[in-house]
């Protein structure tokens, strides 16, 4: 949870530099806007990967414990609702974020769509920090469902 945590950061500033780097034309690194952004976006996806894989494999985890008697089973509906509110957030910051990306394709080629990479990334960057309160909130609930399971007899 703690790499998922600074990997979360590490993609907010590189995002954050991305955008800056576009609108007022400066380079991170030595990389122009287009090189820094084809960084950025290959440690996003990865980034949220492992978010996702973070609570697909702890999920699975509780499922095992709650069918061998470990925890109730409101606790599996806890986590499926979990799971629930935030992977449509997920998903839909990757289908942003992504789409900003490949829409810059557009605007290096003088499209006349150009124009809406802007507007595109400022609503990608908005729901960007918006899915990371919301993934903070999965964090602290994912742990709250995990505290609730009892350890297994003879482990204490």
């Amino acid at each position: 949870m703690i790499i998922c945590y600074l990997l979360m950061l590490i993609n907010f500033i590189n995002l954050t530099l991305v955008g800056l780097g576009g609108y007022l034309h400066f380079d991170v690194l030595g990389a122009n806007h287009v090189r820094f952004a084809l960084f950025m976006i290959l440690i996003f996806v990865i980034t949220e990967t492992v978010v996702m894989y973070f609570f697909i494999s702890t999920g699975k985890g509780i499922k095992e414990a709650i069918e061998t008697g470990l925890g109730e089973k409101e606790l599996w509906k806890r986590e499926r609702k979990l799971k629930m509110e935030l992977f449509p957030h997920l998903m839909l910051t990757l289908i942003l974020v992504g789409g900003v990306f490949i829409h810059g394709g557009a605007v290096d080629n003088n499209m006349p769509s150009a124009w809406l990479h802007g507007p595109l990334f400022l609503a990608a960057y908005g729901h960007h920090l918006w899915s990371l309160v919301i993934k903070n909130n999965a964090f602290k609930k994912q742990i709250s469902i995990i505290s609730k399971l009892e350890p297994e007899p003879g482990t204490e």
